[in-house]
């Protein structure tokens, strides 16, 4: 028996930069509004919430793909993608940023959740869908290293590893999708909150 091979991320090494870099760009926007004087408001910890949120999974992102795990790579990016969703839901339900107010114990439908950002983002569903049948327990969600021959041998091993550089790759691809939207909204709310615009 073999031991199991891990993942060669040096092959990657750049894309891993990149994502890196990605990721303090995408907090940047942030920096005006945590640095003002002006009083805090409740939605501002909705905002601080979300904040956390984006740059924590995106920090775990990246480091999982460096490590070379797709299974649990690809179930963080789904969070992060559930913290982005509710951004959209949110602005037709501003009666319910309160649930990310600190020690809120009600969550959200993570289904209508998931509609909501589909509306603005077509296919948003579909790609949540995929990532979920890969993060819950399924065929499609194990077997990452499994290697079926014509002959019908086969090599498996338990560590993570991803299939080909390709599955990375896509796994950066996304996650960049996801910052550079997470971005936009960090800057916008941001930039709202720092003239004193809470609705």
């Amino acid at each position: 028996m073999k031991r199991s091979e891990p993942f060669d991320a040096s092959a990657i090494s750049a894309e891993i930069s990149i994502a890196r870099s990605e990721g303090r760009a995408m907090v940047a926007g942030a920096l005006d509004f945590l640095l003002h004087d002006d009083a805090l408001h409740e939605d501002d910890l909705a905002y601080f919430a979300f904040l956390e949120r984006a740059q924590a999974m995106h920090i775990g992102v990246v480091d999982l793909v460096e490590r070379g795990n797709p299974i649990a790579s690809v179930t963080l990016l789904r969070a992060f993608a559930e913290n982005l969703a509710v951004v959209y839901y949110l602005a037709d339900r501003p009666s319910e940023v309160q649930k990310l107010g600190p020690g809120a114990t009600q969550g959200f439908p993570i289904g209508r959740v998931i509609a909501a950002a589909n509306k603005s983002l077509p296919g948003f569903k579909d790609l949540y869908a995929h990532w979920s049948n890969i993060a819950h327990p399924s065929g499609k969600g194990g077997f990452h290293t499994l290697d079926v021959s014509d002959d019908g041998t086969f090599t498996w091993q338990s560590h993570p590893k991803f299939r080909s550089l390709d599955d990375a790759h896509q796994i950066l691809d996304w996650l960049s999708d996801l910052c550079s939207l997470t971005r936009q909204i960090i800057v916008h709310t941001g930039a709202r909150l720092s003239n004193g615009t809470h609705d």
